[in-house]
């Protein structure tokens, strides 16, 4: 293999490197010079071919975990973009009672979080359709689990169906939903069927559970624990 690969290197092309005569572990690698300034002036686009390659193999190899390309990195907290879902909720709250998902407690204004149904790590997006305003004191609580499919599921799904009503009836709430659009509104099927004007109860729900359901199973086939709130 070295003499091949010395002779290919002389007579073909300019190999990036060659292999010298030595055995096994002390066996030497020769970098071309040329090639070594190519890869010095290229190295940002040469690591970037690598990093994407790596996904492509990770993603192919891992179907069933969304959004593993941002977990190939440490993801800071600061990042995550709930402004705006939040001042939204806040309108809201401001001409409509919202309970608490888990508690069936009025949710009180200016003293809740914005959490995800189904954990931010797993998803690892900020989408509205994921996203409720739940009681500050529990969200510690139920940190990075999946909450029981039911009731839980219906709880959420009916705040869901709140704000998309208001969304149509409050001119002012559209517009806070509109400024959704660039952090959290990013889903094709949310867009084009869950927010589209005209849904009834029964549809809403429905479209929202064919599009949840399959992701939250997928969390617990990857392992998250189930959380029963009580």
């Amino acid at each position: 293999m070295t003499a091949y690969i010395q002779k290919f290197n002389k007579e073909v092309l300019t190999l990036p490197y060659i292999l010298g005569t030595s055995s096994k572990l002390k066996k030497e690698v020769y970098f071309q010079q040329d090639w070594i300034k190519m890869i010095q002036d290229h190295t940002v686009n040469i690591l970037g071919w690598i990093q994407y390659e790596k996904v492509k193999w990770l993603q192919n190899n891992n179907p069933e975990v969304p959004g593993l390309v941002y977990k190939l990195t440490p993801t800071e907290e600061k990042v995550r973009k709930l402004k705006k879902v939040r001042d939204l909720w806040q309108d809201i709250m401001e001409v409509q009672e919202i309970r608490d998902v888990f508690t069936g407690q009025p949710v009180k204004k200016k003293k809740y979080d914005i959490d995800h149904f189904i954990p931010w790590s797993f998803v690892m997006n900020d989408e509205l359709w994921n996203l409720m305003p739940m009681d500050a004191s529990l969200n510690s609580s139920k940190s990075n689990r999946l909450p029981k499919w039911n009731p839980f599921f219906q709880n959420f799904a009916q705040n869901q169906y709140l704000m998309y009503q208001m969304i149509y009836d409050d001119m002012g709430i559209y517009n806070r939903f509109k400024g959704c659009y660039k952090d959290n509104l990013h889903s094709i099927w949310a867009g084009q069927e869950l927010y589209r004007k005209g849904n009834s109860k029964e549809m809403f729900y429905n479209i929202l559970e064919k599009n949840m359901i399959p992701v939250y199973d997928s969390a617990r086939r990857q392992g998250y624990e189930i959380w029963d709130y009580s």
